[in-house]
């Protein structure tokens, strides 16, 4: 796809949708983006970005605005979903509904206006028991609402696929975690929650003995394999957005911890949750030899950045804030 085409980003003032759209302007693309601004306000969209793209206020719902704002761009890189499983576990309907009803309009949106590349995020919860390390072929029995509605979307965007033509990319990233994770407060990836705890002498709370693994991937390599598949010539097909490695959180604590200079005792807690997994781990060797997308950050380094970001900010209120996001999931019911 030429780098001066017309993209559609559904959920551009995300976390990740922001810093996609940077990647997009950078490379030359036109950028329009529909978001409801509920998660990624309006306030932190960066200077750099806000006066250079078309922000549409809406949700992917709306069909009529869907189909009207995609009239005219040359493909759809489709982000507008909740994006932790904590907010389907808050609210179960309006998260499968923003997933599945979400997703289908914008496939729809596409036919109705003749546009035929989708790159799109599912997740990598759609392999939750299966072994690790997760590959792309495995058979997917999600045991959670957010994995499944994400099962749903690949499975209809094959069928559009095959029906219409379109060319659908799925991604299935892992732990994606960043510099400016501010807008999620709770929501946001440990390595911020325990970040934003330590910075303000606050002891980070961890489920389990912290032996869990995730395979974190830094927000701007995540963003850079989305903008990879969108402009390669590849056949609709999934892929998994990952570094190939694992890291515990009491591996993470301790990076976090040597940058901070200060000791680290968290307090381990019980899981509070019944789905939990104990270990996220992606086999990246279709990204790699098939996309050509491989990691460039590692996490020793996105730790130095979200902790240079985090002692960057100045507001108070936000310090307040920030420093007992961890805690978030106390508001949650249990089970």
């Amino acid at each position: 796809m030429s780098k001066n085409a017309k993209v559609l980003v559904t959920g551009g003032a995300g976390f990740i949708g922001r810093n996609m759209v940077q990647g997009l302007l950078d490379d030359g693309y036109g950028v329009t983006s529909i978001d409801n601004f509920k998660i990624g306000g309006r306030e932190h969209i960066p200077a750099g970005i806000k006066d250079h793209v078309e922000w549409v206020e809406g949700d992917t719902r709306d069909l009529e605005l869907l189909t009207a704002t995609a009239k005219g761009q040359d493909a759809v890189l489709h982000l507008a979903a909740p994006s932790s499983f904590l907010m389907y576990e808050e609210d179960p309907v309006d998260g499968a509904s923003v997933t599945t009803h979400g997703f289908l309009n914008v496939l729809e949106a596409m036919r109705r206006s003749d546009i035929g590349k989708l790159v799109y995020a599912s997740t990598s919860a759609v392999y939750e028991g299966n072994p690790v390390p997760y590959t792309e072929d495995m058979a997917l029995a999600p045991p959670d609402l957010k994995a499944l509605s994400k099962k749903w979307n690949e499975e209809v965007a094959r069928q559009y696929s095959e029906r219409y033509g379109i060319t659908a990319i799925g991604m299935r990233p892992f732990s994606v975690y960043g510099h400016d994770e501010f807008s999620k407060g709770g929501y946001a990836n440990v390595i911020s929650l325990f970040t934003w705890a330590l910075l303000h002498g606050v002891t980070p709370v961890v489920w389990g003995d912290g032996n869990q693994t995730r395979d974190f991937i830094y927000v701007e390599d995540a963003g850079r394999a989305f903008r990879t598949a969108l402009a390669a010539d590849l056949p609709t097909q999934e892929f998994n957005v990952g570094a190939g490695i694992e890291t515990t959180f009491n591996e993470v604590l301790e990076m976090i911890g040597a940058e901070l200079g200060v000791e680290v005792r968290p307090d381990y807690l019980e899981v509070p949750i019944s789905i939990y997994a104990e270990r996220l781990w992606a086999d990246t060797t279709r990204a790699v030899e098939v996309l050509g997308f491989r990691h460039e950050i590692d996490v020793r380094e996105g730790v130095r950045r979200v902790v240079a970001a985090a002692r960057a900010v100045s507001d108070t209120t936000q310090q307040s804030r920030l420093s007992s996001a961890q805690m978030y999931f106390e508001t949650l019911k249990r089970g």
